[in-house]
């Protein structure tokens, strides 16, 4: 049998039992809200504080109360059963838009990137030459505004109403405090929109 030791002194090595390790300053892990570990109508305050988020709704006038996962009907949400609304039992849908409020998600460590699935769904007030789209609003740690991304498609567009579409939003830097997700409502036709999925990273090595 080779003697790998006695080998390696012959080539000059050394050989270590143990191998030193430092763990990395930053180690990242890429975190996915589905919202489907819940029953629907519940609200999800802290329920994923320990995954880094807390969720809550904004509503107009101004109020500040729970964000829900509900069931979405007609399908499905993005991954499962339940999406992510301000709606908690009346209306049975969970659509909604900026006339109403809007989803607020505050990390618990600051972001560069977030991204989100959201479902447009059309209104019964048809008439009307308003491209609305759903949203996702980043704000930095003392609530400054960072900027707004929008949909790609829009209501003139195919495949857009009664689809689902990503939407994502970067920084220059880890700034992103929290993020608020609605719909655009500058007139007719009203788009609503829910949200699903929602993505951003952890480090791991640090608590929230």
């Amino acid at each position: 049998m080779p003697d790998f030791t006695n080998n390696a002194i012959k080539l000059g090595g050394v050989i270590s039992q143990r191998p030193p390790f430092r763990p990395p300053p930053n180690l990242w892990r890429t975190v996915t809200i589905t919202f489907d570990d819940v029953p629907s109508g519940t609200a999800v305050d802290s329920t994923y504080a320990g995954s880094g988020v807390t969720l809550a709704s904004v509503t107009y006038p101004p109020r500040t109360w729970s964000a829900f996962a509900k069931e979405m009907p007609w399908g499905g949400g993005q991954s499962g059963k339940n999406v992510l609304t301000i709606i908690e039992a009346d209306p049975s849908y969970p659509w909604f838009d900026a006339r109403y409020g809007a989803l607020e998600a505050t990390f618990s460590q600051l972001q560069q990137s977030v991204s989100v699935w959201a479902y447009a769904m059309n209104s019964s007030e048809g008439a009307g030459n308003a491209d609305n789209r759903p949203f996702m609003e980043a704000y930095d740690s003392t609530g400054k505004y960072l900027g707004k991304v929008l949909t790609q498609l829009g209501v003139h567009d195919a495949n857009f109403l009664g689809h689902w579409h990503p939407l994502s939003f970067s920084s220059t830097s880890r700034n992103i405090a929290k993020v608020r997700l609605s719909s655009q409502a500058n007139g007719l036709p009203w788009t609503y929109a829910a949200f699903d999925n929602l993505t951003f990273d952890r480090n791991i090595l640090i608590r929230p």
